[in-house]
């Protein structure tokens, strides 16, 4: 008899897979500017899939996070001393018309390439969602979810506030009047699948939903004391605007019982709270009758307790004005229910079948 060896030896250790070098930039990044990877991650998971060097084709955006040249030499400009990239940053200079441009070909060639070093991007993005945080705080007033610093990303921080409010203030408005090259390079957002222009509320609602449930490191002091201020748990959380539970108003009334506990008890409709009532003495039934009451199988005339007439007559008085209805009503209470039976029913004897007479079903053939 064979043993099998493993029963004794200890099996050899199973290489891990190595870590997506992409995936550890973006960790890396977001640990040393304080934003959240979870945001990071999936900033770059819609802007690029990951690809390095991703390219758009409606416009100059390249790599991880699809910067455009005018926002990526802003950011090398502010965060290249810090992150080793000072020559980078000192030939970059700002004309008098306030764009950025870089004087030597090569060396603006160079920096523009920095866009597909997963490293270097994943730090700027870093650093430009901090810095778009900030500005958002400053003029909404509170701190923004990752939905609507995703907006920022696509339109800037000014270009995300506008959005905002005119999502709160004119939600019907065409988002594309008042950002026109944004909509030119992301028809997708701003335009639906029939080529419809977005409204504004409509646009924020695309927006946000790419960065729902996203979690945010809160590593900034006006965070931290927006936090402290309100009690806040938990710093980093996503903290849905108030727009974002009613992007779309109206549409959605009749559900919204399934995700609020607030709003009105009332019975969808009287029609329906009739089916479910009692009826009374007189044949008739009020949708305003006592919830109590009403329940299936509802009770007749004839099997009514005592007490339902009186109850019922009260409700006539507490509600004078209720609208009679002519509903059909559901299946009477089986009498077996509603009467005892004077004596247990035997069960029936099926009658014994007699073997199939197979004669019928044969031809009866001479011989020849």
């Amino acid at each position: 008899m064979r043993v099998p060896m493993f029963l004794f030896t200890t099996p050899q250790t199973r290489e891990t897979q190595p870590a997506n070098p992409v995936v550890s930039a973006i960790r890396e990044g977001a640990e040393k500017t304080g934003a959240g990877f979870d945001y990071l991650l999936k900033t770059a998971q819609r802007e690029s899939a990951l690809e390095p060097d991703a390219k758009a084709k409606t416009s100059s955006a390249t790599g991880l996070f699809q910067f455009i040249e005018q926002t990526w030499f802003s950011m090398v400009k502010q965060e290249g001393p810090k992150q080793g990239l000072s020559s980078y940053s000192n030939a970059i200079s700002e004309g008098n018309d306030g764009r950025l441009t870089v004087a030597d070909p090569a060396a603006r060639e160079k920096i523009l390439q920095l866009r597909n070093d997963p490293q270097v991007a994943a730090l700027m993005a870093g650093a430009l969602t901090q810095k778009n945080r900030d500005q958002l705080a400053s003029t909404l007033g509170r701190q923004p979810h990752a939905g609507e610093l995703y907006m920022a990303h696509v339109l800037g921080a000014r270009g995300a506030s506008d959005l905002i409010r005119t999502a709160s203030s004119d939600p019907t408005r065409v988002a594309a009047k008042d950002f026109p090259d944004a909509a030119a390079a992301n028809r997708g957002i701003f335009f639906d699948k029939t080529g419809k222009a977005r409204s504004a509320q409509e646009v924020y609602g695309v927006l946000s939903a790419s960065h729902a449930n996203t979690q945010l490191a809160a590593t900034t002091a006006q965070a931290a004391a927006t936090a402290q201020a309100t009690g806040a748990t938990g710093q980093g959380a996503d903290q849905p605007a108030e727009i974002a539970a009613a992007l779309a108003p109206g549409r959605a009334r009749g559900l919204i019982g399934l995700f609020s506990t607030g709003g009105s008890r009332e019975p969808v409709s009287k029609a329906v709270a009739n089916l479910w009532t009692t009826p009374r003495t007189d044949g008739t039934r009020l949708a305003s009758l006592d919830p109590a009451d009403r329940y299936f199988p509802r009770q007749t005339q004839n099997d009514a307790s005592p007490a339902a007439p009186a109850r019922a007559s009260e409700a006539a008085v507490a509600t004078p004005a209720a609208k009679l209805t002519s509903a059909p009503l559901p299946p009477s209470r089986p009498v077996e229910l509603t009467q005892p039976a004077s004596a247990p029913a035997r069960p029936a004897v099926k009658a014994r079948r007699t073997p199939l007479d197979l004669s019928a079903f044969m031809t009866q053939r001479s011989g020849t």
